[in-house]
C-alpha cells in the first residue's frame, strides 16, 4: 500500500490563507508521501494554464497525483441538480485525463435521501451513476464513488451491482459508514464487504494519538482488512479532528501510516 494525502486534511489553514494549494503540496512532499488527493474544493481555478503548473509541482515534487475528487449530490429530488452535478462531475473528469490522475472521487448523495425516495429516486440515481461511468469510460478514468453522506455499505454494494460498469470502484471512507466518526463492530462489517472494490482507501482520522495512531479505530484491524482484500492502492489521510495544528496532526498520522504499509 502507498500513502497520499487529501487537501481536506488541511481544510482550515486553506480556507484561513495560511496554505493554498500549492503550498499544500510543499507540506506531503516533506511528510515523503508518495501521492496526494486534489480535493475540488482547493483549486483556485481550472483553467488550464493553472492546470499546467500544477502538473508540473507534482512532478517536480515526486508526488503522483492519486486522484482528483469531485463531489455530487445525485440523491436529490431536483432531476436538473442532479444533471448539474454530472456535468460537475464531467468536468472533473476532464482536469484528471489533463492532470494525468486515473481516479475521480464523486458522491451520490445522501443514504437517508436514497432510502426515502424508493424504487423512482433509486432509478434516477443509477441512471446517472451509469452516465458518470460513461464519461470515466471515455476517458480510461476509474469512478470512484465515496461512502459519503450516511450511505451504507448495502447501497453502495447495491448501486455497484445494477450499475455494472468496470469504470465504477469505490473510495472507501474508514470512518463516514454510520454512525459516522464512531468505531463500531458493524463498520468493520462494512469496511470488509467494500474493502474487494475500493480502488483507494480515504484513512479517516479523528483522535489523534502522540505516535500517529487513531484513539478510537483500530488501524491494525483495519489494514488487516485491506490485505484480505488484497487491496495495494493508497491510503490516503483524511483528517477529520479538531486540533488546530493540522500540519503537525497530520505528520504524526503520516509517520503511523508507513508503519502499515
Amino acid at each position: 500500500m502507498k500513502t497520499s494525502c487529501s487537501s481536506w486534511s488541511h481544510h482550515r489553514a486553506i480556507k484561513a490563507g495560511r496554505l493554498d494549494q500549492m503550498s499544500w503540496l510543499d507540506q506531503c512532499a516533506r511528510l515523503d508521501l508518495d501521492g496526494v488527493e486534489l480535493l475540488c474544493n482547493h483549486f483556485p481555478t481550472r483553467d488550464r494554464e493553472y492546470l499546467v503548473q500544477l502538473k508540473k509541482a507534482c512532478t517536480d515534487r515526486h508526488l503522483v497525483i492519486a486522484m482528483v475528487s469531485a463531489a455530487g449530490h445525485l440523491t436529490t429530488a431536483d432531476d436538473a441538480k442532479r444533471a448539474a452535478d454530472v456535468e460537475e462531475i464531467r468536468q472533473w473528469a476532464d482536469a484528471a485525463v489533463f492532470l494525468g490522475a486515473p481516479m475521480v472521487r464523486f458522491f451520490c448523495g445522501s443514504g437517508q435521501e436514497l432510502d426515502a425516495g424508493g424504487p423512482a429516486l433509486y432509478e434516477k440515481v443509477r441512471q446517472a451513476m451509469v452516465q458518470v461511468c460513461r464519461i470515466g469510460a471515455e476517458r480510461g478514468v476509474v469512478m470512484a464513488l465515496e461512502n459519503h453522506g450516511g450511505t451504507t455499505a448495502e447501497q453502495l454494494l447495491s448501486l455497484h451491482r445494477d450499475v455494472d460498469s468496470p469504470y465504477l470502484r469505490f473510495t472507501l471512507d474508514t470512518g463516514n459508514f454510520p454512525p459516522t466518526s464512531k468505531a463500531t463492530e458493524e463498520k468493520y462489517g462494512q469496511i470488509a464487504r467494500c474493502a474487494p472494490h475500493a480502488s483507494i482507501v480515504h484513512a479517516k482520522f479523528f483522535n489523534v494519538n502522540e505516535d500517529g495512531s487513531d484513539a478510537d479505530f483500530d488501524w491494525l484491524r483495519i489494514a488487516g482488512i485491506l490485505r484480505a482484500a488484497k487491496f495495494r492502492g493508497f491510503l490516503s489521510i483524511e483528517y477529520e479532528g479538531q486540533d488546530p495544528d493540522e500540519v503537525a496532526v497530520v505528520r504524526r498520522i503520516a509517520r503511523f501510516l508507513k508503519t502499515l504499509r
